[in-house]
C-alpha cells in the first residue's frame, strides 16, 4: 500500500522550473537562442497549467537544440501530469544521457521507475542522484521506498533517518519509517512512528494501514477498523477494502464485512476474485441462500468456468454434498487437469456415503499428487467404511506419519489393525491415541480405546490374539 502513497507524491518533488544555462554548446547560436526562447515560453505555459501548450513549446525547443536536456526534463514533468508515462520515461532517459550530472533527472527517472514497478532500475537512478547531490529533496525518501520493496528495511531506516535529519520530516517519511521498522520486528517503534505520521496528517493512508496491522495483532480490532477505514477513505482500493472486511470478520462483524464486499462488487462487477470472496463470506456467515443465488447466476453467465464451478461445489459441500459433487464433476469436465476439483469430488462422494464411487476418484487424485493429505484422508475413510481394513490401515499409517499431531487418525488406525488381527500394532496405535487425544473432546473414544488396549495387552501376554468378530468401526 505504501508504494501508492509514494507514487502520489511523485510530482511534489519534481521542480517545475530549471535553468538552461547548463546546456551544451552544440548547434548554431541562432538555433540555441530560439531554443531558449521556446523553453521559456514552455515554462510560462506550464506554470499556468497549460500543459499541452507547454509540451508543444518544449518539443519545438528540442527541435531547435536537441542537446537541451532541460527541455526534455520539463516535457517529461508535463507528460507525467497528463499520465503519459511511456513518453515521460523516454524523455527522462534522454535527460540522464545528455546531462549525466543532473541529479534531478536521475531522481525523476528513479521515481518513475519506482512507480511503475521497475525497482532495480529505480535503485540505480536514485543511487546516482544521491551520489551527485546527497541533500536533494526526496532522493532518500524514494530510495528508502525502493529498499523496503527489495527487502532491505534496515538500510531504508538509515536513509529515512538521514532524510529527517536533513529537514525532510513529513507524514510520509514517518509512515515509511514505520513500515521499515515493522519489517525489522521493531513494532513498538513502528507504532510510535505511524502515530506520529497520523498526528501530522490524519489521512496518511500508509500510516493508518500500518498501525491497523499492529492493533490487529494486539487484538484491538475496533481501533484497527477505525484506522483502516480512514486509509480506505483517503486512498480507496480493493486491497484496503478487503483488509477492512477481514478486520470486521475478526471483530465478529460478518454483516459489515459483507456490506463492504457488496460495495466492491458494485464497483467492479467483472472482478471474479472479489465476487468469489463475497460468495464464500456469505456462505460461511448465515447468508447461504443469497450465496447460492449469486453462484448460480455466475454459472449461468459462465457455464464452462471451472473456477466458478469449483466455487459452487465449495458452497454446497457441507449442506448438500451430492449437489457439490455434481459441480465438481462439471469443473473436471471443463479442466481435467484440476486435481483440487478431483479431490473435492472424492470428498463430496465420501460425505454423501457413496464410498465405492469415491475410491477410483481419490486413487487417481493421489496418483497425480501423492502428498495430498485430504485425498489420503478421504480414501482412508472410504476404505474403512467399506471394511477394506488392510488398505485402510495403510492409508491411516500414512496419515499419522505425515501429521502425528492429529490423534483421530491413530484411533482409526488402531481399529483397522484390530479388525485384521494385528494385535501388537493395534495396541500401539490405541496407546498413541490415548496419549495424544484431548480428554474433553474425545472422552468416549478414549474410554473405548483404553478398554480395548487393556484387553489386547492380556491377549498378547497370553498368546491368544485373535481378530474380534465385532466391535466399533468408528
Amino acid at each position: 500500500m505504501f508504494f501508492r502513497s509514494v507514487a502520489a507524491g511523485l510530482l511534489l518533488t519534481l521542480v517545475v522550473s530549471v535553468s538552461y544555462s547548463q546546456s551544451s554548446n552544440g548547434g548554431g547560436e541562432d538555433a540555441k537562442q530560439r531554443a531558449v526562447a521556446l523553453f521559456d515560453k514552455g515554462q510560462t505555459e506550464q506554470a499556468h497549467g497549460n500543459l499541452n501548450n507547454a509540451i508543444r513549446r518544449y518539443t519545438e525547443a528540442i527541435s531547435s537544440d536537441p542537446s537541451l536536456y532541460q527541455a526534455y526534463y520539463q516535457r517529461a514533468i508535463a507528460l507525467i501530469a497528463l499520465g503519459e508515462m511511456d513518453e515521460a520515461q523516454n524523455d527522462l532517459k534522454q535527460v540522464v544521457k545528455l546531462g549525466p550530472d543532473f541529479a534531478r533527472g536521475h531522481r525523476a527517472l528513479g521515481q518513475l521507475y519506482l512507480d511503475r514497478g521497475h525497482t532495480a532500475d529505480a535503485i540505480q537512478e536514485l543511487e546516482s542522484a544521491l551520489k551527485l547531490e546527497p541533500q536533494l529533496t526526496g532522493v532518500r525518501l524514494y530510495y528508502a521506498s525502493a529498499l523496503i520493496k527489495t527487502g532491505k528495511p534496515a538500510a531504508a531506516i538509515d536513509q529515512l533517518q538521514a532524510a529527517n535529519g536533513q529537514g525532510e520530516a513529513s507524514p510520509l517519511t514517518y509512515a515509511l519509517l514505520g513500515v521499515a521498522e515493522e519489517r525489522t520486528g521493531k513494532t513498538t517503534e513502528a507504532f510510535a512512528d505511524y502515530s506520529r505520521a497520523i498526528q501530522m496528517n490524519p489521512n496518511e493512508a500508509t500510516a493508518r494501514e500500518g498501525r491497523a496491522r499492529i492493533l490487529e495483532a494486539r487484538g484491538d480490532f475496533q481501533r484497527a477498523i477505525d484506522d483502516c477505514l480512514v486509509a480506505y477513505r483517503s486512498q480507496p482500493s480493493p486491497d484496503i477494502a478487503i483488509r477492512l472486511a477481514q478486520l470486521h470478520l475478526h471483530a465478529g462483524q460478518p454483516d459489515a464485512a459483507i456490506v463492504i464486499y457488496k460495495a466492491l462488487v458494485n464497483e467492479r462487477p467483472n472482478d471474479l476474485t472479489i465476487r468469489a470472496g463475497m460468495i464464500r463470506l456469505m456462505a460461511d456467515n448465515g447468508h447461504r441462500e443469497e450465496a447460492e443465488q449469486q453462484v448460480k447466476g455466475l454459472i449461468q453467465t459462465q457455464p464452462g468456468n471451472a473456477r466458478m464451478l469449483n466455487l459452487a461445489g465449495d458452497i454446497y459441500f457441507k449442506e448438500q454434498p451430492e449437489t457439490a459433487a455434481d459441480y465438481y464433476r462439471q469443473a473436471l469436465q471443463a479442466d481435467p487437469s484440476d486435481n483440487s476439483a478431483r479431490v473435492q469430488l472424492g470428498a463430496s462422494l465420501v460425505r454423501s456415503k457413496k464410498f465405492d464411487q469415491a475410491l477410483p476418484v481419490l486413487s487417481e487424485a493421489i496418483s497425480r499428487e501423492g502428498t495430498n493429505f485430504q485425498a489420503h484422508a478421504n480414501l482412508a475413510t472410504a476404505l474403512f467404511e467399506l471394511k477394506q481394513y488392510p488398505r485402510a490401515a495403510g492409508e491411516f499409517a500414512w496419515l499419522v506419519q505425515k501429521r502425528p499431531g492429529e490423534p483421530v487418525a491413530f484411533y482409526f488406525l488402531a481399529i483397522s489393525f484390530d479388525r485384521i488381527g494385528d494385535c501388537p500394532q493395534a495396541l500401539r496405535a490405541y496407546q498413541e491415541f490415548v496419549g495424544r487425544a484431548d480428554p474433553a473432546k474425545n472422552k468416549t473414544e478414549i474410554d473405548d480405546a483404553t478398554i480395548r488396549a487393556s484387553l489386547l495387552q492380556k491377549l498378547v501376554k497370553q498368546g491368544r490374539c485373535k481378530p474380534p468378530g465385532r466391535g466399533k468401526s468408528k
